[in-house]
């Protein structure tokens, strides 16, 4: 299964060469999809003059396709080896996003072609995203799933803190649609160091069914399972508030704290640092606390901190700092628990169902994000931005205290050798 033969302890996987290119090219491509976050936006605004609904538009393009196909990615993802879906995924990214910077340049662009650039990208990044968490566990060893994830990680942290800077400095000397060139470049990267893994990925066998008849195994599957099925409710719970959250704390920095765009931008991605350093010890709690302690400890940890938010208030420095703590400790327990879970589901799940598994999670997890932005709206204008925090905050409390004291969670193991039981479902009747 794995290139290096090795046991649990002390960074194993710095010995895994085969997991230093995953990683490794993973890394570079999260690198450059910051700057394409800013990059895609400006260029509407520059060169097209976009409006707010227009750029509202562009961005709901982006991640629209989590709903649409985020499921038949899974199915997809179970039923074809994973690293050459991979490849092609990435392959698909990087040529469609070259084509803003190409028709810059021969005056061809349109709002009309970014929106479907957003939309096909999205498409391939559905895909990938799904087809990634079920690759891992064919790469590494099960044990060593906790150490994989973290690294992973990492790298988003370390991308979403540095490469946010970044992005900004190469726009400013390249303009935004050259800038999307180093995305796309970043993409490339990551298809050739997959290209150089040598590991052989095991083939699947299992008969194919319907593609409504694997989706709906899957989603069996994860509800069979209590940690799974627990998990995945907790991991909604948040989302939904967490982006009522991102929609009220702009308005509450700017109208009623008075810190200014830039000030606040540099609070909100504080929580980098914090996921950053939550990367870095992840696996040792897990090591200390057990898997599933680690992770309920994790979203007790990032809900809690979100309490500092509506406190906030006296002399500039202050508020900044205590926004700043809010948003580090937050961004700490999240990176615990997602190491953990994304480990623990890959660990629980054999490997034949664990993209339709991802993709049920993901779905689930992702589905609720827009009934969270206009929940968020609707409360800002209703109760005042402050209280509207603290109503959602205790929300997000209540539910990171219960999932806290759930038994069945606390108890789990993550990184055994092989899948723990699952229930098998009876053969879905076809329609």
């Amino acid at each position: 299964m794995s290139e290096v033969a090795t046991g649990a302890k002390g960074g194993a996987l710095w010995r895994h060469r085969d997991f230093l290119r995953l990683w490794a090219g993973q890394t570079v491509a999260l690198f450059g999809a910051q700057v394409t976050l800013l990059a895609l936006p400006l260029t509407a605004m520059q060169l097209l003059d976009a409006s707010a609904g227009q750029l509202g538009l562009l961005n709901a393009l982006e991640y629209l396709p989590v709903a649409c196909v985020t499921l038949l990615a899974g199915v997809l993802a179970d039923r074809v080896r994973r690293r050459p879906l991979l490849i092609a995924a990435n392959l698909g990214r990087a040529l469609m996003l070259a084509v803003i910077p190409v028709m810059a340049w021969t005056d061809g662009l349109s709002m009309g072609l970014l929106y479907t650039v957003a939309f096909v990208t999205g498409l391939f990044t559905a895909q990938f995203d799904v087809a990634y968490q079920a690759y891992l566990p064919s790469l590494i060893e099960r044990r060593l799933l906790v150490e994989g994830n973290s690294k992973l990680q990492s790298s988003q942290s370390i991308a979403q803190t540095a490469g946010q800077g970044l992005s900004g400095v190469l726009i400013q000397l390249l303009t935004a649609p050259v800038a999307v060139v180093v995305n796309s470049a970043g993409y490339l990267v990551s298809v050739v160091s997959l290209l150089l893994i040598r590991s052989p990925e095991p083939v699947r066998t299992a008969p194919r069914r319907s593609v409504r008849a694997e989706i709906a195994e899957g989603f069996r599957v994860t509800m069979a399972q209590p940690v799974l099925r627990v998990v995945m409710a907790e991991s909604a719970w948040f989302n939904l508030l967490w982006d009522v959250v991102l929609v009220v704390v702009p308005i509450y920095g700017v109208r009623e704290l008075h810190l200014g765009a830039a000030g606040l931008g540099l609070v909100i991605a504080a929580g980098s640092v914090g996921a950053f350093g939550g990367s870095l010890v992840a696996r040792r709690l897990g090591d200390r606390l057990g898997s599933g302690r680690a992770m309920t400890a994790g979203m007790l940890l990032a809900s809690a901190a979100l309490v500092l938010l509506p406190l906030a208030g006296g002399p500039t420095w202050q508020v900044v700092a205590v926004l700043t703590a809010g948003f580090v400790l937050n961004g700490f327990g999240m990176t615990v628990f997602n190491v953990h879970s994304v480990a623990l589901r890959q660990a629980l799940v054999a490997t034949e169902l664990t993209g339709r598994v991802s993709a049920t999670f993901r779905f689930a997890a992702f589905a609720v994000i827009p009934v969270g932005g206009f929940l968020g709206g609707l409360l800002a204008g209703w109760l005042g931005a402050r209280a509207a925090l603290a109503v959602v905050v205790a929300g997000l409390l209540a539910g990171a205290v219960v999932f806290y004291g759930s038994r069945t969670v606390r108890l789990a193991v993550a990184g055994t050798d092989e899948p723990l039981s699952v229930p098998r479902p009876r053969e879905p009747v076809e329609a």
